[in-house]
């Protein structure tokens, strides 16, 4: 596994499909293809705001605390038939526990919680793109 950040959230210029873009502590990019409401709260989360209401990674994160839980990193863990597989490392008392979940979810939890964000290299191998290929539309989508 390699780590890395959250680089950009925008739109595919071919195909008009919501990315968001990690870029792996290698250097190279990996585009995952989102829906627009996930990328919103990725979007909300990189821009530290604070919406109203809580959203479903806020209520996610607020569960936790309030539980004694931490997100202790997210792992993207497979790709499969196009779609990536992403996991939660939860900690709850000295215990690790591994949640399976969807890689838009995990990294707008991630960002919340300041967690890790870990990338499979046979993931990486497969997925990643030349920075060139990549060029989108708008740097996030809006809120």
């Amino acid at each position: 596994m390699v780590t890395a950040k959250v680089e950009n959230l925008g739109v595919e210029a071919s195909s008009g499909n919501v990315v968001v873009l990690l870029r792996a502590e290698t250097g190279k990019l990996l585009p995952i293809w989102i829906g627009p409401l996930e990328a919103q709260n990725i979007a909300i989360a990189l821009g530290g705001e604070k919406p109203p209401r809580p959203l479903t990674p806020d209520l996610m994160l607020s569960v936790m605390e309030m539980l004694g839980a931490t997100l202790k990193r997210v792992e993207i863990t497979e790709l499969k038939e196009g779609t990536f597989y992403a996991r939660l490392i939860i900690e709850h008392r000295g215990i690790e526990y591994e949640i399976d979940a969807r890689p838009s979810d995990s990294l707008a939890l991630a960002l919340r919680a300041q967690a890790p964000i870990w990338v499979n290299e046979d993931v990486l191998e497969e997925a990643s793109i030349d920075e060139g290929r990549f060029e989108p539309h708008g740097s996030t989508p809006e809120a």
